[in-house]
């Protein structure tokens, strides 16, 4: 059977499934394909399925998004595409509620290594669309996708109260995606580059001491600092996208002219405390400027959201969730964001390609790989990343670590 007989067969028995779960009175069934994005995880569909409602009488339409694993072995290897798919799953399946800011669910199957599928509402038909900024988003991009970080790990703390039992047996499935002993390239990887920005600033005259000190912390920074920030802290805790930026993030344009924003992607669904997302997003997806002058006003956004989430499902006890006890845990794991910076914002910003990166798959080139990896962007990406540095210094994140 080709690739695209294959393709075809598979696209209607998943269909099938969604058209019996809409009901009996569905006839007429077609489907166009209107996109299929490849990326290193998985390969998306964008799916138009056209049928008659035989109880109304009328032709109606249902977009779709459908996910699959990626058909090359070593990009599932490296992405752990089986876990992200099985995190994934568990989140539409078991935590996603009817009636919340999430793209309904129609159909999941969890098949490893290539059979996994996730289809999902395109909500695009909802006025949901990705941001036309990849990094450097300006401020109310921010601010909207905070507000709704608030709310979605507010959920996670409403539940951990309310349905205890139900909570922690959700936290119980979730799988480790990244940060455990079977992640050894990535943990070589990571060491590598995280002493960029410290190095920059060392060959720029910085203060030798601070410079010492903080290269030996950052050239173990996996166990250093990545470790400890994704392990579980109470009573601040909850379930966590695990990969909040722009690009798992929809905006929407509201009436009173402000955005809405609507999380997506969750194959990193987590158990951590709140640094782990919003240090993501603040080092990828702001510019320092906006970062160093608007710090402040963007976590107390975030924690007004939370605050009102919590307040609306009556949990009396919210002190310990409060502004100073976040900003405290942003402290102690601010660093995490600095790391993913470290190694994927160059990406972001276009100075990477992996279709020409003739080290993929080959041990044997790794570290020269990764050595070239950490010149990305030259001067202007070192110093971006040496700034950064520089705040989180001023932040305080350095004291928990060092």
């Amino acid at each position: 059977m080709s690739h695209i007989e294959d393709f075809e067969k598979w696209n209607k028995e998943v269909i099938s499934k969604i058209i019996e779960d809409l009901g009996q009175n569905v006839s007429e069934v077609r489907y166009e394909l209107s996109e299929q994005a490849d990326n290193i995880m998985s390969t998306v569909h964008y799916i138009c399925v056209k049928f008659k409602n035989r109880t109304k009488g009328q032709s109606e339409e249902l977009s779709l998004v459908i996910k699959r694993p990626s058909r090359i072995e070593y990009f599932r290897r490296l992405t752990r595409s089986d876990v992200q798919f099985h995190n994934e799953i568990l989140f539409y399946q078991m935590y996603a509620q009817p009636g919340e800011n999430f793209a309904k669910c129609f159909y999941t199957d969890e098949q490893p290594p290539i059979d996994s599928v996730i289809a999902l509402e395109n909500v695009n038909e909802r006025g949901y669309y990705s941001c036309p900024y990849k990094y450097d988003a300006p401020l109310e991009y921010t601010l909207a996708a905070f507000r709704e970080m608030g709310r979605f790990h507010g959920k996670g703390y409403v539940m951990k109260e309310l349905q205890r039992e139900k909570f922690f047996d959700i936290v119980k499935q979730c799988q480790e995606t990244r940060f455990n002993s079977t992640c050894d390239e990535y943990k070589k990887y990571v060491d590598i580059i995280a002493t960029r920005a410290v190095e920059y600033l060392r060959n720029h005259g910085h203060d030798v001491t601070f410079c010492d000190k903080t290269e030996a912390l950052l050239s173990k920074a996996f166990d250093n600092v990545m470790i400890k920030a994704v392990e579980p802290r109470e009573p601040l805790s909850t379930l966590c996208h695990g990969d909040f930026t722009l690009s798992n993030t929809l905006f929407k344009m509201e009436n009173d002219g402000q955005y809405r924003a609507m999380l997506i992607d969750f194959a990193y669904f987590r158990y951590s405390t709140p640094v782990v997302d919003l240090s993501t997003y603040l080092c990828l997806c702001c510019s320092n400027d906006v970062r160093k002058d608007k710090f402040f006003e963007i976590m107390r956004v975030y924690h007004d959201a939370l605050k009102e989430y919590l307040l609306e499902a009556s949990i009396s006890d919210v002190e310990k969730y409060s502004y100073d006890a976040l900003l405290d845990d942003y402290k102690r794991g601010g660093l995490f964001g600095f790391i993913i910076a470290s190694h994927f914002l160059p990406v972001l910003m276009g100075y990477y390609d992996i279709n020409n990166d003739d080290t993929i798959g080959n041990n044997d080139e790794f570290f020269e790989g990764a050595l070239r990896n950490k010149q990305l962007g030259g001067d202007e990406m070192s110093k971006i990343l040496a700034d950064m540095l520089l705040h989180l210094r001023d932040l305080g994140c350095l004291k928990y670590v060092s």
